[in-house]
């Protein structure tokens, strides 16, 4: 039925893919003639795929006749097998590499998104997932700039946060393109934007620029369909390996028990580089945040297509800096930050990912890091600040035979906390219970012999004190009758005289 060539041109040998004689059926798609998108696609054994660049169908038959014809519909497409970059894995999957280190020219350079049918739905797959990976060199960053995306029937669009300049996916966003930054080596992914466009009304081009080394692009879609194709499912974007700042020397990798960090500290150029707090070995995170609450991203809950960027504050925001916090399950929260002297009492809290999920739990987890980004910093230096505390979650009942007890709790977290904040002299939990006086008296920390021994000397001194002022009284009653029968008797005497 077909020769498969073996070069880019014609060949003197060839490879036959099929023949069929009298009485045999080949492969066919009948479906595929009726142009109804609602059907579905033909399938790889359903059709034929050659290896090389070209192949030929030949047809010979010797007893057609116009009662007995040969009649048949072929339909063809040109599989493009080109991508960008160079492979992650297999050649044939879509995962692909960009490194600075392999380039001359730095940039900017193109790259598309992939483009073999097979990997879409009218070419029979289901899902699609390919990561593009941009590694820049030390002293580098990457600057991604996403100039066109199409993401099918699919009613969703992308717009720009005002706040932050990040770009988010309203609607459905099954099909969607999205960026993510490892701000520090071997740390998780954190998203930092995402891309859809069915209606040509999403925001474009959308441009970031990295604050650490590696970048990740991540093209994806669910439950495609017959319809969804490389003309109806795509993206376009340059990159580019710009300088990045050469003083910032800050240390923003965390890792103690608590701590707090000044948001304006450090070298100017590298305020915009997120803090990365890492939690001991089973342990959580608690972040707070003197601030208003503006809005909350989750990747996992779209956004309704009809929704805004819009927030209500109990109080006027009067400055343009942000502060973005994100866990390890990608969850944002944007706060506009308060100072540190202020009298409003608002705070935006977050714990680290897995936090509110009730245990036991034998899913994966996802990282219990926090990313914490200062954007806009004020000019005059404003001072912001946030504060961390690690904990680990209360015993419930049923398992607290077999779990450690917890000696010391916040209550209003329902969180154990580390002893060595106990009594150290700062208000680590919210309310203060870390340092309140019914636990942190020097006196009341004695052992329990010591208290009883001292309660019951103190109730000894107070027994005695109590028979002490009861005998004075008395005695003080009783010359004091003694005083008043003598002068009655006196007087009883004097009047006898007169008389």
């Amino acid at each position: 039925m077909g020769r498969n060539g073996a070069a880019y041109g014609w060949a003197n040998t060839t490879n036959i893919i099929a023949r069929y004689c009298r009485g045999s059926v080949p492969r066919s798609c009948d479906h595929g003639i009726l142009n109804v998108t609602s059907s579905r696609p033909c399938t790889l054994s359903e059709s034929f795929v050659s290896s090389s660049d070209f192949v030929t169908l030949e047809l010979k038959t010797s007893d057609s006749t116009v009662l007995r014809p040969l009649q048949f519909a072929l339909r063809y497409e040109f599989v493009d097998l080109l991508q960008d970059g160079t492979a992650i894995g297999s050649e044939h999957e879509c995962n692909r590499r960009f490194a600075s280190s392999q380039m001359e020219r730095k940039g900017p350079h193109q790259v598309r998104s992939v483009r073999n049918i097979f990997l879409f739905g009218r070419g029979g797959a289901k899902h699609l997932h390919c990561v593009y990976r941009f590694e820049a060199q030390r002293g580098e960053r990457v600057r991604i700039e996403i100039n066109r995306a199409m993401t099918g029937n699919r009613t969703c669009d992308s717009r720009v946060d005002p706040d932050t300049g990040r770009s988010y996916c309203f609607g459905d966003s099954t099909a969607r393109v999205e960026i993510f930054e490892r701000p520090w080596h071997e740390s998780i992914l954190f998203p930092r934007g995402c891309i859809c466009n069915s209606t040509n009304s999403s925001y474009l081009p959308i441009v970031f620029t990295s604050t650490g080394r590696e970048v990740e692009v991540h093209f994806s879609a669910a439950n495609m369909t017959n319809v969804d194709d490389p003309d109806s499912l795509s993206f376009e974007a340059s990159y580019e390996f710009v300088k990045g700042p050469m003083m910032c020397k800050d240390v923003r990798r965390k890792n103690a028990i608590t701590g707090v960090v000044n948001l304006a500290s450090g070298d100017i150029e590298c305020r915009n580089r997120p803090w990365l707090i890492e939690p001991s070995y089973d342990r959580y995170l608690y972040i707070r945040l003197k601030g208003l609450f503006l809005r909350k991203f989750n990747s996992a809950a779209p956004l309704a297509y009809n929704g805004s960027f819009s927030a209500v504050t109990p109080i006027r925001c009067f400055t343009k800096s942000r502060v973005i916090i994100t866990n390890g399950e990608g969850i944002s929260v944007t706060a506009c930050p308060l100072p540190e002297d202020t009298k409003h009492r608002h705070v935006v809290e977050v714990f680290s990912a897995g936090w509110g999920r009730k245990d036991p739990f034998f899913g994966p987890e996802a990282s219990r890091v926090v990313s914490v980004e200062f954007l806009n910093p004020d000019p005059e230096g404003a001072h912001y600040a946030f504060s961390w505390l690690e904990l680990t979650k209360r015993p419930s009942e049923s398992y607290a035979l077999v779990q450690e007890e917890c000696p010391y709790l916040c209550p209003e977290l329902n969180a154990c906390v580390n002893a060595s904040i106990w009594c150290d002299g700062i208000e680590q939990c919210p309310s203060g219970e870390d340092e309140a006086f019914t636990h942190c008296s020097a006196l009341l920390r004695l052992p329990a012999e010591i208290l009883a021994g001292l309660s019951v000397l103190l109730l000894v001194l107070c027994c005695g004190q109590k028979i002490k002022r009861n005998c004075r009284r008395t005695s003080v009653l009783q010359t004091r009758l003694k005083s008043l029968s003598s002068m009655d008797t006196a007087v009883f005497e004097d009047k006898e005289v007169i008389c």
